[in-house]
């Protein structure tokens, strides 16, 4: 995998991960701009991260994380990346599905404590001060 696959892999994650966290907040109703979204998404990876790395995530969790990593930027895919269009596909399958899996196995305080639900005011700001 060059280095332009790899950017252009880590683009399409992270537009797929954008849409999520749009789709994901727009059901709850909060009203977040487009730069809270994108900070959001900014954070995603340091998150997942500390999830991995919490001795309360279930050890399944961890493993599909890391598989999901491995996955990413491993140069053996189940669709090649070289196919226009349909190269980077499985990637954008494979990475809501997986997190959506994550999701269900790690219990609900453990994962609110790593992605808060989203505050007002001053109460948004200490629980980012405090990480």
């Amino acid at each position: 995998m060059t280095l332009r696959d790899a950017i252009l892999v880590i683009a399409v994650c992270a537009l797929l991960a954008a849409g999520v966290v749009v789709w994901a907040r727009r059901g709850r109703g909060d009203g977040a701009s487009v730069r809270e979204h994108a900070a959001d998404l900014a954070r995603l990876p340091g998150r997942l991260r500390r999830l991995a790395a919490d001795p309360r995530t279930p050890c399944r969790a961890r493993w599909l994380l890391i598989g999901l990593v491995v996955y990413l930027v491993s140069p053996i895919d189940l669709i090649p990346d070289f196919i226009p269009l349909l190269g980077h596909a499985d990637e954008v399958v494979l990475v809501p599905l997986v997190l959506r899996w994550v999701r269900r196995m790690v219990p609900a305080e453990v994962w609110d404590a790593h992605f808060p639900p989203r505050g007002t005011g001053e109460e948004a700001l200490a629980t980012e001060a405090r990480r």
